[in-house]
């Protein structure tokens, strides 16, 4: 009987490696460096959750090379891929830095998915249907253990899940995504209010 039910459980290991086959990382990666490549400019909704508890709520947008806008309830980031500004309506204060002093403090998406994986090794997992593609670093260059891309049909980011050793898991939720709609350069830039408490560490 236990060799019976051994033989079952053996077959059924067998069937199930076949029916969600992983795939080779370096094509997933490949794939979605492709499809970035194919956007000009992008909208997204985005939810930020930090061990199961969501935190930020907002929208993204982005447009080559490196400009980047979030809107949040009660901040809003920009970059226009040269300088980044830091916006408090409610304390109505603007922090004003370089781009490149930020670091990884503000998103970048080409960074991701072009310069990460240079540094890490790549494997793939299935999930619900859903293929994903792990990054783990391969020495302590990166403040995360991990980051878990999970990704759409098309190779869009729909979620990416990053361990943290400092904050925990923060997971970001990427949905209802806009291509290639001519985003003006306008949404990039930005003016301190009047009046506003203006902090420019450049």
């Amino acid at each position: 009987m236990i060799i019976r039910i051994t033989l079952i459980l053996g077959i059924l290991l067998i069937f199930l490696s076949q029916s969600f086959p992983q795939q080779d990382p370096e094509e997933v990666l490949r794939n979605i460096q492709d499809k970035f490549n194919t956007i000009n400019d992008l909208s997204a909704d985005l939810v930020q959750s930090v061990n199961g508890n969501a935190n930020l709520k907002g929208k993204i947008y982005y447009k080559k090379e490196n400009q980047l806008r979030f809107e949040f309830k009660n901040i809003l980031l920009i970059s226009d891929g040269e300088t980044s500004w830091s916006y408090n309506p409610k304390n109505n204060k603007v922090v004003i830095t370089d781009y490149e002093s930020e670091g990884d403090k503000i998103l970048s998406i080409r960074q991701i998915i072009f310069d990460y994986p240079e540094n890490c090794n790549l494997t793939t997992e299935q999930s619900e249907g859903t293929t994903i593609l792990l990054l783990i670093p391969n020495d302590n260059t990166f403040s995360f253990n991990s980051i878990k891309l999970f990704l759409s049909e098309d190779y869009l980011i729909t979620k990416a899940s990053i361990d943290d050793p400092a904050a925990g898991e923060i997971e970001i939720d990427l949905s209802d995504y806009k291509l290639n709609k001519g985003l003006s350069d306008s949404l990039f830039k930005f003016s301190p209010p009047e009046g506003s408490q203006v902090i420019d560490l450049r």
